[in-house]
């Protein structure tokens, strides 16, 4: 159902020249960019009243409608134009869905610009960065999936330099796009695994920040298929390789500017004011809840629950603690005045994700919650609570969580739960060669 009323429809879309189409874009409940193509000539109609880019709910996941709804309606958000570096003929905006003169519920992008108005509300406005990490795959004649450099094979493929020297075709085309959209791009890496990469690039407020994380995984995407590769965002396409996050960087800022997450005077040495602690303990109480929101896929829990790979650490997280510039606990501080939440990853819906983050440290804020002292290295699973161990446990969790729940919305929720029940189910009706492998014959 829905919430809040809309703003005014846009007054005017401004396009450079040289546009010829504008993708007036939404996400489903995924995350995935969904989209109508609008040419030039159909631009003005987006601004009259009653205008947007109509669509039938019930076409694309989590929306909550039925074949016999009224169609939704996205609204463009023309502050969000963005022309695509390597397709200049084409633009994407943002927008926000409506169903009649009200916010639709299931609209993601909109929870998190409420939930972040919310917060800034609070004196708090959170800052956010993403690391998307991905693969270069290729497929095998025999159907399989190979990294697309063939001659990546070492056991530790991190930061090598030889790899990043043959894949710099398609890297180098990324980084062109993420530099002309000035996304603040400073470095490119090779990640842990075969055929997997790192991107870097600058902060911003959440939800800016959730658009940038949306629609480099298309531009990704686009640009690797042009070179004949795939980008897998899968959390882990490849047996016995590590697989992928999306790891958050967090702070906030007060009215003025000021990182009130910041404090140079802080006890436990790790920089961090008394708001920034609770805050992370909030993260820390809901973390079982938020694995459905920050690894939303039957695939991601491959990541969590692997045993170490070729390179020897799977550099996952599975304990629900926070330490210092140590990349074993969920929780990490890598630099006074912000923290590093290593349980998302790059599957994850960045709306609802990010959206879950800030209820979670929100709530601890408000309760005056205190994570206790860090841990001090390797992190144990001994004592401590333990992310979920499969989507099911995760969106068990969920269900029960009633601050995301309220926070989020209960029909947005609902949404999510039914979607992900419904891939868990299929998940476990299919039969694996390994199981076809291993009891087949046994009696």
């Amino acid at each position: 159902m829905p919430t809040e009323q809309t703003s005014q429809i846009p007054t005017a879309i401004e396009l450079p020249d040289g546009v010829r189409f504008l993708a007036v874009q939404w996400v489903d409940i995924h995350g995935t960019p969904k989209a109508k193509l609008v040419p030039t000539g159909g631009i003005p109609a987006l601004c009259e009243p009653g205008g947007g880019a109509g669509f039938a709910g019930f076409a694309n996941h989590g929306f909550a409608r039925g074949p016999e709804h009224a169609e939704l309606l996205a609204v463009p958000d023309p502050g969000t134009v963005t022309v695509l570096p390597h397709r200049p003929d084409t633009a994407v905006v943002f927008s926000r869905v409506t169903d009649g003169d009200q916010v639709a519920t299931c609209c993601t992008r909109s929870i998190l610009a409420r939930v972040q108005a919310e917060a800034q509300a609070a004196g708090l406005s959170p800052v956010a960065g993403m690391e998307p990490e991905f693969f270069l795959l290729t497929r095998t004649p025999e159907g399989g999936i190979a990294p697309f450099d063939s001659q990546d094979e070492l056991d530790k493929p991190c930061y090598d330099l030889a790899t990043l020297l043959r894949s710099q075709p398609v890297l180098a085309d990324i980084v062109s796009a993420m530099e002309a959209l000035d996304l603040g791009v400073y470095a490119v890496d090779h990640e842990d695994g075969n055929g997997q990469f790192e991107v870097n690039f600058g902060h911003a407020d959440a939800l800016t920040s959730a658009d940038r994380f949306t629609l480099l995984r298309s531009i990704i995407g686009d640009i690797a298929a042009s070179h004949g590769a795939i980008a897998s965002f899968m959390p882990k396409p490849l047996p016995g390789r590590t697989g992928s996050g999306a790891h958050v960087h967090l702070s906030a800022e007060s009215a003025s500017g000021e990182n009130v997450f910041f404090d140079a005077s802080d006890p436990r040495g790790l920089g961090l004011s008394s708001t920034a602690y609770s805050f992370i303990a909030g993260v820390l109480a809901h973390g079982r809840a938020l694995a459905a929101l920050t690894m939303p896929s039957v695939n991601s829990y491959r990541r969590l629950q692997a045993s170490a790979p070729a390179s020897g650490a799977t550099w996952a997280p599975n304990a629900i603690v926070y330490g210092g510039n140590n990349r074993t606990p969920m929780i990490r501080i890598p630099a006074p005045g912000r923290f590093e939440n290593r349980a998302v990853d790059s599957s994850c819906n960045p709306y609802l994700a990010l959206a879950g983050i800030i209820l979670s440290g929100m709530d601890g804020v408000a309760r005056g919650l205190d994570p206790g002292e860090p841990i001090d290295g390797l992190a144990s699973t001994l004592g401590a609570q333990v992310l979920p161990r499969t989507l099911a446990e995760a969106l068990d969790a969920l269900e029960m969580d009633t601050v995301l729940r309220d926070g989020l919305g209960e029909e947005a929720l609902c949404e999510l739960v039914a979607v992900k029940r419904a891939e868990w189910a299929a998940y476990m009706d299919a039969v694996s060669a390994w199981e076809v492998d291993t009891y087949l014959s046994r009696f």
